[in-house]
């Protein structure tokens, strides 16, 4: 990103702690789950993979596990050579719109319950506000309608059967709605925090600057290179404007603890299901998880559905703070 513009990183102890974190200054198993804002659908890799200095970022042990929509990294129109670049990558299909109950969830949960890193956007899609995007209150005659950059807009906040009012995610339509009775953000990662073997260390960080790389429209939500995206890059000896770079900024959040929802939650209901590691065939039978009961185990509860819910809350509490704080510096 340094070669477009200037990347930021607030050189701080939250960020120095992170660092230590991902060199492995974690208890035996843990994982790791950062979590971030989501301002183009070039953030990862675009800001993640910039947020290690570069002697560490090279060595693949400390790179970050990540998920990707299916209808972008794993869509059947991209060639094979390109979607195993994806994977290569260490990033992994996530269905849009299939629920926390899905696979492809777990799947990823298995790097985390390896002791690995993990990041995650839980607004679940790209908002450019100056706070957290994410879901809102739909009025009782409207659903969600989509963007490019939406898939096919599902949202918990549905409208009723006979419609009349499309509303489009990352809009000044949406944003003029009242918050969400469950939250801006996806419960997905309070899934994977409550079920991990050890509960893992969660950071937060807020980033700004994307946005001029990937505008987004505030009427469509659709984003888009920038217009004159090569003129913008020119050094100021050919005639490029030093003020029409790119400046990201990127702030650390502390770590964010759930212990005592988990302890709260298991005195009134029983211990939670853990998942564990990548497993074998024969393992995952021995453990009850093969195809033909695998969702017995995975399938949540309304009991667990609430504590996801108010872990996910706790998130998107600290997330947002950060969030304001960056943009409003970013301005």
């Amino acid at each position: 990103m340094n070669t477009y513009g200037k990347y930021e990183i607030e050189d701080d102890e939250r960020y120095r702690r992170f660092l230590a974190s991902v060199l492995g200054e974690r208890a035996p198993g843990q994982g790791m789950i950062t979590v971030s804002n989501h301002r183009s659908l070039f953030d990862d890799p675009g800001v993640v993979s910039c947020l290690l200095p570069l002697p560490v970022a090279i060595q693949p042990k400390y790179n970050r596990w990540a998920i990707c929509s299916q209808e972008y990294c794993y869509n059947d129109a991209l060639p094979g050579l390109v979607k195993g670049y994806i994977g290569a990558g260490q990033v992994l299909p996530i269905c849009r719109g299939g629920g926390i109950d899905q696979k492809l969830l777990l799947d990823f949960g298995r790097h985390l319950a390896c002791g690995e890193w993990c990041h995650m956007f839980p607004e679940g899609g790209v908002w450019q506000w100056e706070e957290l995007g994410g879901r809102r209150r739909l009025p009782p005659n409207a659903t969600m309608g989509s963007s490019s950059d939406f898939g096919d807009g599902s949202n918990d906040d549905h409208g009723e059967e006979g419609s009349t009012l499309k509303v489009i995610p990352a809009t000044l339509q949406q944003k003029s709605l009242p918050p969400s009775s469950v939250g801006k953000l996806k419960w997905g990662v309070g899934k994977l925090i409550a079920h991990a073997p050890v509960t893992p260390k969660v950071i937060p960080f807020a980033h700004h600057g994307m946005e001029r790389l990937f505008p987004q429209d505030e009427n469509n939500g659709k984003t888009k290179f920038r217009d004159n995206l090569l003129a913008s890059m020119l050094p100021a000896a050919l005639g490029g404007d030093a003020n029409d770079k790119l400046h990201l900024r990127v702030r650390f959040g502390e770590e964010i603890s759930f212990d005592d929802l988990i302890r709260e939650h298991e005195s009134k209901h029983g211990r939670l299901w853990k998942y564990c590691g990548k497993l074998t065939a024969e393992e995952q039978y021995d453990r009850g998880e093969h195809a033909e009961s695998f969702h017995e185990r995975w399938d949540s509860s309304s009991e667990e559905r609430a504590l996801y819910s108010k872990i996910v809350r706790r998130i998107e509490g600290r997330l947002d703070v950060i969030t304001r704080e960056v943009c409003d510096k970013g301005r």
